[in-house]
């Protein structure tokens, strides 16, 4: 994938794990930034030019560990959770976790940043709203979001870092390999 953006044969690219588990391009060197997550019948790979960025996919197939959000999950997010009717209490826990998993992701640091310090709160036909306590030292509006079901058992969510102000959004684009 990072040699469709950049004329690197396959071959030269080299990775290396950062501190927290995230791969990274060791060398050539490159502005290129990624990052990858899977579940059962997909794999993603998000790829940026400079940005930090966090990838999580999730399949709608397994059951939601609803628990998992009453012990690990902001206080709001669990309350709008459980407000919800039982048939939509998988979908919203899923959306949460990949919103979570990708900001995480994004800043490097994975499951090491605690759940329930930062959340979500999710309108209908809006972007996500991030709010983060003082502190983990970030800024909400520093990071975009974007949500979509690639199919009727996936969600994704991307998260990546703007670069010079509150206005941008992420652009996706899609490459299928069968």
């Amino acid at each position: 994938m990072l040699s469709r953006y950049e004329a690197v044969s396959e071959k030269e690219w080299a990775f290396v794990v950062g501190a927290k588990g995230r791969p990274e391009i060791a060398s050539p060197p490159s502005a290129l930034r990624f990052n990858l997550s899977n579940t059962s019948g997909l794999v993603v790979c998000a790829i940026t030019h400079g940005l930090d960025v966090g990838v999580d996919v999730e399949s709608l197939s397994r059951p939601a560990p609803i628990d998992v959000a009453d012990r690990f999950f902001a206080p709001s997010e669990v309350r709008v959770l459980r407000a919800l009717p039982p048939e939509e209490q998988a979908r919203r826990f899923f959306e949460l976790w990949t919103l979570k998993e990708s900001y995480a992701k994004a800043r490097g640091l994975g499951l090491a940043l605690p759940l329930d310090r930062y959340w979500f709160t999710l309108e209908p036909f809006r972007q996500p709203r991030l709010e983060i306590d003082p502190l983990l030292s970030d800024n909400a509006d520093a990071w975009c979001f974007a949500q979509l079901q690639p199919t009727s058992g996936h969600l994704i969510a991307v998260c990546a870092h703007r670069s010079g102000g509150a206005g941008n959004t992420i652009s996706l684009s899609w490459h299928r390999f069968d």
